[in-house]
């Protein structure tokens, strides 16, 4: 229904046709199985900091004076699978404009205590949402069988395509706890499948990494769609970038532009091996 890593126009693509509220950060259209959740950076004056922990995404609950209660869209979240309704996750990126990130699972929440719209402090919500980011046609990438790590004489490490298959590990019929580990061992899991992809070269300028440490060449993991910096975690959407490449990434002025070639990057070695 939705592609992962498409821009929509809010109100014309999403609210026009589905309905829901047009304002604010939680939106339930009354006629459609769905819950629309948004996020951006401009939410933190207002206590609103979401962001990925442990593989997981927290996502700050509505209500920007006084305490959040648990109604309304925040009551939507919390019993989403109850209702039968599933999370949708879009990210600002311009006026008026999100992309999709990828249909969510609401594993809990925890309370915090944080500054309103005010300064003054109050109890939030945060819910805690594992987020499916795996494109439609995740299946026609898999790496080839014989790409392997290469390994010191004697030990023994996963091959890529195991690695990856760890990446995309996506458990089914366990507890919300089982749920939550699995996310953090995912997110890991990732980290160790990129750089093996990258094999000690930087995948932005294609030069080697700048220097060795106790476990190998130093990258860095950079995230193609922001979500605070954090995510989401999976092979189509990480590059293992050298330190210039990951800075220019983030604070060039054309850093749009960068991010785009990086983009079309990772998904030509992903399609190719």
């Amino acid at each position: 229904m939705f592609e992962v890593g498409k821009e929509y126009h809010r109100r014309t693509d999403l609210h026009e046709k589905y309905g829901g509220q047009r304002q604010g950060g939680i939106s339930t259209p009354q006629n459609y199985p769905f819950i629309f959740i948004f996020t951006s950076d401009s939410g933190e004056q207002h206590g609103y900091k979401d962001e990925f922990i442990d593989g997981l995404f927290w996502y700050t609950g509505e209500g920007q004076v006084g305490d959040m209660e648990m109604i309304k869209g925040n009551k939507a979240i919390l019993n989403h699978v109850e209702t039968g309704k599933k999370i949708h996750v879009f990210e600002y990126t311009r006026k008026a404009f999100v992309r999709y990130v990828g249909a969510a699972e609401c594993l809990g929440y925890k309370e915090q205590i944080r500054p309103d719209r005010e300064g003054n402090e109050r109890k939030v919500f945060v819910f805690q949402l594992d987020i499916d980011s795996t494109p439609a046609n995740q299946g026609t990438i898999e790496p080839p069988k014989s790409r392997e790590i290469k390994e010191p004489k004697g030990s023994k490490k996963p091959t890529l395509t195991e690695l990856r298959k760890s990446a995309l590990a996506v458990p089914k019929n366990q507890t919300k706890e089982e749920k939550a580990r699995v996310a953090y061992q995912r997110a890991e899991a990732i980290k160790k499948y990129v750089l093996a992809r990258a094999n000690g070269v930087c995948e932005g300028c294609e030069q080697p990494a700048p220097f060795m440490t106790s476990k190998g060449p130093y990258l860095e993991c950079h995230h193609l769609y922001r979500l605070a910096d954090g995510g989401p975690d999976h092979p189509d959407n990480v590059i293992a970038l050298c330190p210039n490449c990951h800075r220019a990434a983030h604070h060039a002025k054309n850093s749009s532009i960068i991010n785009k070639a990086f983009i079309k990057t990772v998904r030509i070695k992903e399609c190719n091996g």
